[in-house]
């Protein structure tokens, strides 16, 4: 009987088992990291399942600006465990999490809110703290009550959004953000003076606060909007619904200089809706804002405004037949600026005379009918001109007299035609 033969063996050298030893990953955690920087956090989160370095990569990686929104539980868990998987999240919003859920609360909560829910689960806001990397943070109607220090320490944060009626925070806390952009908060608890925003003056580009009335039925932001006239990179400010004050016409050439767009509260002398208490104020009002449009080379920043007359003007009168227009506004047509009085409807009202104007208030010549502007002067004419109708051939608001005498050659017009 034959002895049974074995099997042949392949075997490599010396040198390929020594190799084989020391095998060793192919990239460090480092620079898997780096490749996973490109990944959305989804997939980053599947493949730190791979092993111990790619693992180590997530932790290390600094995740992509995508939008996460933590809209439910299940996306609270998620963030729960990023919290220490995958803490270099640049970007999350926090929503509401459903019926029954709210988070923990802060400091100083609103009494009245704690009761709402009677035994509700409770979730911990405070992992958010875990994202040193944050630029951009939202949090939306999120079932918050409180104050919540720990969401204004982020040192590389960009861009802040509140909107969260119970969520109590000043503005002076904003100095945990240094880098801060751009800052957003509508129907939120915040207070403060706007002076407060002078720490963030060198980065600061857009400010929008639209605050509501605290329990004595105050606006809770307030100071002088001229504070930030000295902020370089301010584009954009909106402080509509504040107690800001100031004058509007403190603003020169040198103030704001890159702002595009501006919202500011009666209160503001000058500011969009604020009332006069005479007619011939508001005409040498509207003459020294165009010296400073003149001076800015900028009208577009104050159209779409409107300047009410006081319902404590000795000036005012009532009708009921007709919108009288003591409202005024300004109007441009190609490089041409003028403004015009006006009278709107009530918008809750269900009947009623439409919208009224004067005639308009040319403050620029029109141009050249040979140059460039006048094509484009002749369209947007077209597009802003109103029929004066019955305020025809007035470039101010009648007087009560003038305006009865009026409404009298008109109806003695329809009788004798009639």
């Amino acid at each position: 009987m034959m002895p049974h033969s074995k099997k042949p063996r392949f075997t490599g050298s010396n040198d390929d088992a020594e190799a084989s030893s020391d095998a060793r990953p192919i990239l460090s955690a480092d620079e898997f990291a780096c490749i996973l920087g490109f990944l959305p956090p989804k997939q980053t989160m599947c493949l730190r399942r791979v092993c111990k370095t790619w693992r180590e990569a997530a932790k290390k990686t600094i995740v992509p600006i995508v939008d996460f929104n933590v809209d439910s539980i299940d996306k609270y868990n998620a963030l729960n465990v990023m919290a220490t998987a995958m803490p270099n999240l640049q970007q999350i919003k926090i929503s509401h999490l459903g019926q029954g859920h709210k988070y923990n609360d802060g400091e100083d909560p609103y009494e009245e809110e704690r009761t709402l829910l009677t035994t509700p689960s409770i979730h911990d806001i405070e992992i958010l703290s875990n994202f040193s990397k944050l630029r951009i943070l939202e949090v939306t109607y999120a079932p918050m009550n409180g104050r919540y220090p720990s969401l204004f320490q982020f040192s590389l944060l960009r861009q802040l959004k509140i909107c969260s009626m119970r969520m109590k925070w000043d503005l002076d806390m904003l100095e945990g953000s240094p880098l801060l952009e751009e800052l957003y908060c509508e129907n939120c608890g915040v207070a403060g003076n706007v002076n407060s925003l002078r720490a963030l003056k060198g980065t600061l580009t857009k400010v929008t606060i639209i605050c509501i009335r605290n329990g004595s039925g105050n606006l809770p932001v307030r100071g002088d909007f001229m504070d930030l006239a000295d902020f370089p990179r301010l584009k954009a400010l909106c402080l509509d619904d504040t107690a800001v004050t100031g004058n509007l016409l403190d603003i020169d050439e040198h103030h704001f200089p890159l702002l595009e767009q501006l919202q500011l509260p009666h209160r503001v002398y000058g500011g969009g809706g604020h009332e006069f208490y005479r007619i011939a104020e508001m005409t040498d009002f509207i003459h020294k804002l165009y010296h400073l449009i003149q001076k800015r080379r900028n009208p577009k920043l104050f159209l779409h405004w409107t300047w009410n007359l006081s319902e404590f003007s000795p000036d005012w009168y009532v009708s009921f037949s007709t919108q009288l227009p003591f409202s005024i506004e300004l109007v441009k047509a190609g490089p041409r600026l003028g403004y015009r009085w006006f009278g709107i409807r009530d918008i809750f009202a269900e009947e009623g005379p439409p919208d009224e104007y004067c005639e308009i208030n040319w403050l620029d010549r029109e141009p050249a009918r040979e140059s460039s502007d006048y094509e484009i002067y002749l369209q947007e004419l077209e597009n802003i001109q109103r029929d004066p109708g019955f305020y025809r051939g007035f470039f101010l608001p009648p007087t009560e007299d003038e305006y009865r005498q009026r409404r009298e050659e008109l109806f003695r017009q329809v009788y004798r035609f009639g």
